[in-house]
């Protein structure tokens, strides 16, 4: 069986990864929190998609920073 549940929360505000309760993740958002509980193979596919995404991300910065200094030397 398939679930699927869309939550409008608002903004999220901030998240805790309490160290004691194992494998929840808590994210504070705008009239609440929401809690998942995810398994420690969900985690780590979580950190390896996250930490993909942020390389991606500050190889673009680098590129424009690298292409905003020739520019300016021109």
């Amino acid at each position: 069986m398939k679930v699927r549940q869309v939550i409008e929360a608002g903004k999220v505000k901030s998240f805790h990864l309490p160290f004691y309760s194992g494998a929840e993740l808590e994210f504070i958002v705008e009239g609440g929190e929401i809690t998942l509980s995810l398994t420690e193979d969900i985690m780590k596919d979580l950190h390896s998609a996250l930490g993909g995404r942020l390389t991606r991300m500050a190889e673009d910065r680098l590129a424009d920073a690298k292409q905003l200094v020739e520019t300016e030397n021109q």
